[in-house]
């Protein structure tokens, strides 16, 4: 009933390897800011956050994301 995302390792290669970067367990993400704002429930305060943040930060964010 819970939805168990993967360990974050290897997500700077999911476009590399699947040749998209829809993410999601429904693809409906394009990209990992996209991934983070259509979060709700438990990670609502994370998505609140992510919103918060200069856009340079996010950027940043992003970036760590990318390089792992």
């Amino acid at each position: 009933r819970e939805w168990r995302p993967p360990p974050l390792w290897g997500l700077g290669l999911i476009r590399d390897v699947n040749k998209h970067d829809n993410l999601l367990h429904d693809g409906r993400a394009r990209g990992f800011a996209e991934a983070i704002l259509w979060h709700g429930g438990e990670a609502l305060q994370a998505q609140r956050g992510f919103k918060a943040l200069p856009q340079a930060d996010r950027d940043l964010l992003i970036q760590f994301l990318e390089s792992l």
